[in-house]
């Protein structure tokens, strides 16, 4: 805001209407202050209802090299997700050491595949590795995580992410092709990568798919530093 005055110092009467005009300038000033003071401590007050989690599942004990992950862990569930050591003895020969990279941060990550879910179990949907929070009335923010799929696919593997708000809105969709052979580790970074802030989420679906020539099958991935930001309601 900008005032431009005049003072015409041989007017007493227009000093004292210079004087009155400054002081309300002021007030208004003063005004504005503790407004943009009220909001920003508005603001404040709303940040600290999140809670930002580098979920590294490291704290996880995974003996058999395989473990169930606890329910709650961190405040979210993971549906069709199982804790793994890469390096742990019992996978050597049997895993290729190019995937020992799956554990960004040692010892863990976690292994995700549609087959993880009950073979046994019927559905009328197909059921996907799924990550939400334990409270179904929270919802988070997805804002990066360190994803590969696991061997050496002789043809295209495709990771997707899908994250799911309200019924009203439609899903948030992303993917990323990993061409045949060994791969490291992709870092994600959602909004980056997908041009869409994936905010206000109740869960998100992550699944690969395996395509070469007309074969088509689900695929085994590692995933593992999801970064996740948690709005308590």
């Amino acid at each position: 805001m900008t005032m431009t005055f005049r003072c015409l110092t041989n007017s007493r009467e227009a000093v004292v209407r210079s004087s009155l005009k400054l002081h309300a300038v002021m007030l208004m000033c003063l005004a504005l202050a503790l407004c943009f003071k009220s909001v920003s401590a508005s603001t404040a007050q709303a940040l600290l209802r999140t809670d930002l989690q580098p979920l590294k599942f490291d704290d996880i004990k995974t003996p058999a090299g395989f473990a169930d992950i606890k329910t709650p862990y961190n405040d979210f569930l993971f549906e069709g997700f199982f804790a793994f050591n890469p390096a742990h003895p019992r996978f050597e020969g049997r895993i290729s050491s190019h995937d020992l990279n799956c554990a960004v941060s040692k010892p863990n990550a976690l292994y995700g595949t549609r087959d993880n879910f009950d073979v046994g179990q019927t559905s009328s949907f197909e059921r996907k590795p799924l990550i939400r929070p334990a409270n179904t009335s929270d919802t988070f923010t997805l804002h990066a995580l360190k994803i590969k799929p696991l061997d050496a696919p002789l043809g295209l593997v495709t990771v997707n992410l899908q994250g799911y708000r309200s019924a009203a809105d439609g899903p948030l969709e992303w993917s990323v092709d990993f061409p045949a052979g060994f791969h490291d580790v992709l870092y994600v970074q959602i909004e980056d990568f997908s041009k869409q802030t994936w905010n206000r989420l109740k869960s998100v679906e992550l699944w690969a798919d395996f395509h070469h020539d007309d074969v088509a099958m689900d695929w085994e991935f590692c995933v593992d530093d999801i970064s996740v930001e948690l709005a308590i309601e």
